[in-house]
């Protein structure tokens, strides 16, 4: 893959191939110019080749869009799609697999912002595409990168392009049969090793394509197929949240009774993930004549990812007693050794499976030299089930952990504190503690409809075309998903009555236990733990990956009989009617959700090559959209009532009310609840509707101040839609009474008291909204050399975020306004930036060194204003967090850059890239330490080097992460954030075979 500087306009098509919604983009005319050789042309050409028709699909364009092209099939050199847009400029990599659950890395990456905002529009062959995990956007780490012919990142969109990305569109490019002129046989094929997980994985992709001509016209068909293998491995050494502590002890030049800060919690983590990801398109096209073209195409892209993790760590808060400590900044922990400690140690197994299928249609009619028609169809459906188990070991022997936080190479050693220091390698000694299972199973699908009509005006005139459009959808998204199903086994450290059921034999009530539990157990040995450059951590007892991997009746069938507590823990079943949200899943239940859209759009096209303000082209355009949902099947939730005694006159003495007494009114809030709660509000189904009309204006010039220096300016309005899960209209309501007086305590709008509280989704939310700008400088020189700046500038309105509602219900004869934590529109923000970009070869040194090549980008995102979204409204530190005034924007890091050196000549392709990001806040409530999480700054650099060995095959060598980069996670708030996580995952190094026939 090569990354080529920023772009503007639609997808450049030549005039074998379908442009974007079916319609063929004019840009090229626009400018006179034709790109050096077509984008596809599918030939063994290197990189240069890929720069130049990158660099020609920005400078052809009429809109700014930066581009990745890959001249050669296979050839995008990053795994996967997402880690190939991190080199785009303006384009950020997350590299968590959830922004919430900082503790697992990604090993491909996870989400994808452009300029600091993760509210971006995905389409294959610029249609929309999806996944059903979320039913918005696409995984792009799903898609396999050797299937595709490049991508198109537009940063600000025209009234022809679909609606939905304030952030950014990114349009993956498929190949079709008609792009190349004749047969075309092609195979790439690779072996990726990956250093820590000391493991190698195959991938590969074939591809056949051939046209003919016949008695019915011209059919081309392309046949193409892609199998990419997968694996790392990620350790890491973590603390919590970091906690106010006071000293009972002088230590470390402090007094006892002196406030320090400690972390609530210290463990390891070892995750082995692997992946199967194979990917399918095949296409067929028809030109029965010069004027009328039709194309079908089918994109099929399944995942598998596949993790299993070995996590350990202490039980409660460390205490300032019996330990040695030495503070830092801030009186905050830097080392130290703790003793008797708890450990709790767990195996996980997460399995997912995810598939996409992409089918459309497309006819393409051009009568005569003014008119063109199109027409498109197509049909999406994705599907994405999970299945995760736990299960969790606790052990009689106390532990020290010998720690050090204080830089950049971290220390935590696990001994046991007294006794045998092989007691942690004697199974007599762990015993089953818990289990936990989870679910999901969602559907997403969508038909779409679109057509397109463009009149071209006379070659010499100021207007050059208009085009006007119409497209229609019909989305169906069906989320199920069960919360997080943690019970106790046979015994815990606080206090559970039971017989422990220790790992080595069956213990409690051994005559109906499993006789095969004994054997659902390993040892580990944290083995080369993050590559020996710290301390050895230890070796432990953990559940076996067996137990876990094969399912929760599998896992059941073990430990069914070892519960001795008085709790037992059952594997959820697949009723996902019964789970509903809640703090640990927002999406618990099942949330269906229908959208339906129909948008209307004109777009005029012009062009003055002597003007008062000199040569000039662009477009002006419009689209109006109409948005419809509905979600069916949801439903209100009433809370426990145990209604307290109520007594006018008793005495208040706590709270905002202390001093005065209970009064009749008081009272007779306490009975309305109780007739309230007597109704039938709990069994009600709630089906809801709603609807909004957006109307997108979009401006787009060019100034052509010299014959390759560019001034581009762009002017447009933008939506973002609520996901699917903010829209879900479950509601749960309470009650909120004094115990002791039976007065309201409960906090509503505006911090007032109340009885009656709730928490709720929103199906009534309306679209994000930006009124943005950009403005570009780009001068082109030499065959594939630019210089660009630009700057952007978003106005953006509608935030989604928390707030307080006041809704009214109906049960039991009593009508009650209850104040509803839900999500809402309201905030405003601006996000405000520049990119610089340079690509340049150095033609002009002697011999070997014009082989030198150079491209790096820089860019600068700021944000004032604006507000978070709490990611679960059902969880009261979510909303917190989410609301604190001084946090950035999740997502958004203030700087980030690329750099990379390429050589070609003499049959070598070679590319070293760096890729950089400034720190930014990762989540506002972190999972299990429900604070705020950050990430450091980071850098990764990866390297290719290719040798033609002739004119139809090349080999080499592609290495991910040469430099062993560590991820860095801080916790706490801007002004307070110890560093908490330190995380090492593979590098990668791959052998390359690619082929062309």
């Amino acid at each position: 893959m090569v990354l080529a500087s920023p772009v503007s306009a639609q997808t450049t098509q030549d005039d074998d191939t379908t442009a974007d919604n079916g319609q063929s983009d004019q840009s090229d005319q626009a400018t006179g110019t034709t790109p050096a050789h077509s984008e596809n042309d599918i030939v063994v050409t290197g990189i240069r080749a890929s720069v130049q028709s990158a660099t020609e699909r920005k400078r052809n364009a009429e809109q700014v869009v930066d581009s990745i092209t890959a001249q050669d099939i296979g050839a995008l050199p990053d795994r996967s799609v997402s880690e190939a847009l991190q080199r785009v400029a303006g384009v950020t990599l997350q590299r968590t697999n959830e922004a919430r659950d900082p503790a697992r890395l990604s090993a491909e990456g996870g989400g994808v912002f452009i300029r600091g905002l993760s509210w971006v529009q995905s389409e294959i062959n610029g249609r929309d595409v999806f996944s059903a995990v979320n039913g918005r956007g696409l995984s792009f780490e799903d898609v396999s990168a050797n299937l595709l012919a490049g991508v198109d990142i537009y940063k600000n969109p025209s009234a022809a392009e679909i609606e939905g990305g304030i952030g950014g569109l990114i349009n993956l490019r498929t190949r079709k049969p008609f792009d190349a002129p004749g047969r075309v046989i092609a195979f790439a094929g690779d072996y990726n090793y990956a250093d820590m997980r000391r493991e190698g994985f195959f991938s590969g992709s074939l591809l056949a394509s051939d046209r003919w001509q016949t008695g019915l016209g011209e059919i081309g068909v392309l046949l193409s197929y892609s199998i990419n293998n997968i694996g790392n491995r990620t350790d890491s050494i973590s603390a919590g949240r970091f906690l106010p502590a006071t000293l009972s002890q002088p230590q470390d030049g402090l007094s006892a009774g002196d406030t320090v800060y400690l972390p609530n919690s210290m463990g390891l983590r070892r995750i082995d993930w692997q992946q199967r990801r194979t990917a399918f398109d095949g296409s067929i096209q028809w030109r029965p004549s010069d004027t009328l073209q039709f194309t079908a195409e089918a994109f099929i892209s399944k995942t598998n990812p596949h993790d299993l993790e070995y996590a350990l760590g202490d039980y409660a808060s460390p205490e300032t007693d019996n330990s040695t400590y030495t503070f830092g900044d801030q009186n905050q922990v830097t080392s130290g050794v703790i003793d008797n400690r708890q450990l709790n140690i767990d195996t996980r197994d997460g399995q997912s499976n995810r598939k996409t299928s992409d089918y459309s249609f497309n006819m393409k009619w051009d009568p005569n030299e003014h008119w063109s028609f199109n027409a498109d169809a197509q049909y999406v459906k994705s599907k994405a089930s999970t299945v995760s188990m736990t299960a969790f070991l606790g052990t009689d022997t106390p532990v020290t952990f010998d720690f050090n936080l204080g830089g950049d190479t971290p220390k935590m050693v696990v001994t046991p504190t007294t006794g045998s220091q092989d007691a942690l390698a004697q199974k007599n000694l762990y015993w089953w503690a818990a289990a936990m299972d989870h679910l999901e199973d969602n559907d997403a699908s969508e038909w779409a409809y679109a057509g397109d009509a463009e009149y071209k005006f006379d070659p010499d005139s100021f207007l050059k075309s208009f085009r006007a459009g119409v497209r229609a959808t019909d989305k169906h998204a069906v989320t199920r998903q069960t919360g997080y199903n943690w019970s106790l086994l046979s015994e815990q450290y606080w206090g559970a009555t039971g017989n422990p059921v220790y790992i080595n034999q069956t213990g409690y009530d051994a005559a109906h236990q499993n006789p095969g539990l004994p054997n659902q157990s390993s040892f580990v040995l944290y083995s080369n733990f993050m590559r020996n450059s710290v301390a050895p951590v230890g070796s432990f007892w953990f559940p076996s990956a067996g137990l876990v991997g094969n399912g929760t009746d599998n896992a059941y069938s073990y430990l069914q009989n070892t519960e001795s507590g008085g709790w037992g823990w059952v594997p959820l079943s697949d009723d996902y009617s019964l789970a509903a949200p809640a703090g640990d899943n927002v999406s618990g239940g099942i949330n269906d959700q229908r959208e339906r859209t129909l948008a209307g759009y004109g777009l005029l096209r012009f062009e003055a090559n002597n003007s008062p303000v000199g040569h000039f082209d662009g477009n002006i355009g419009v689209r109006i959209v109409r948005t419809r949902t509905s979600a069916e099947g949801s439903s209100i939730r009433l809370g426990a009532l145990t209604a307290p005694t109520c007594t006018p006159g008793t005495p208040i003495t706590t709270g905002p009310r202390a001093g005065g007494v209970v009064t009749q009114a008081d009272c007779a809030l306490v009975q309305q609840a109780v007739n309230f709660a007597s109704g039938d509000i709990g069994t009600r189904e709630l089906n809801t509707n709603a609807s909004y009309t957006d109307v997108l204006p979009s401006l787009n010039l060019r100034f052509f101040l010299r014959d390759n220096l560019y001034l581009r300016f762009a002017a447009a309005q933008a939506i973002s839609r609520p996901t699917f899960a903010q829209l879900n209209p479950f509601t749960t309501l309470g009650f909120s009474f004094d115990s002791a007086t039976g007065i309201a305590n409960g906090t509503g709008a505006n911090g007032q008291t109340t009885a009656f509280t709730g928490t709720a989704g929103n199906p009534y939310l309306k679209p994000i909204r930006s009124n943005q700008f950009d403005v570009s400088l780009e001068y082109y020189f030499g065959r594939a050399n630019s210089l660009t700046l630009a700057g952007f500038y978003k106005d953006i309105s509608n935030y989604i975020f928390a707030g307080i509602d006041q809704q009214t219900y109906t049960s039991g004869g009593e009508t009650l306004t209850f104040d509803v934590t839900r999500q809402t529109n309201g905030a405003h923000g601006k996000i405000k930036g520049l990119e610089l970009a340079y690509t340049q070869f150095f033609d002009m040194l002697p011999g070997a060194l014009s082989g030198l090549g150079f491209q790096g980008n820089f860019t600068y995102v700021d944000s004032s204003g604006g507000r978070n979204t709490a990611i679960n409204v059902f969880d009261t530190n979510a909303v917190t967090n989410a609301e604190t005034p001084v946090l950035p924007l999740e997502g958004l890091s203030k700087y980030s850059y690329n750099l990379a050196g390429i050589y070609e000549k003499y049959g070598v392709s070679a590319r070293l890239a760096y890729n950089w990001r400034s720190h930014y806040l990762l989540t506002t409530s972190a999972a299990n330490i429900n604070y705020p999480v950050w990430s450091e700054a980071y850098g990764q650099l990866d390297g290719s080097i290719l040798v033609s060995m002739d004119e139809h095959v090349k080999v080499g060598l592609q290495a991910t992460n040469i430099l062993k980069a560590r991820t860095y996670l801080d916790v706490g708030d801007p002004d307070f954030r110890p560093r908490y996580s330190w995380t090492d995952t593979d590098r990668r190094i791959a052998v390359l075979l690619r082929a062309v026939f």
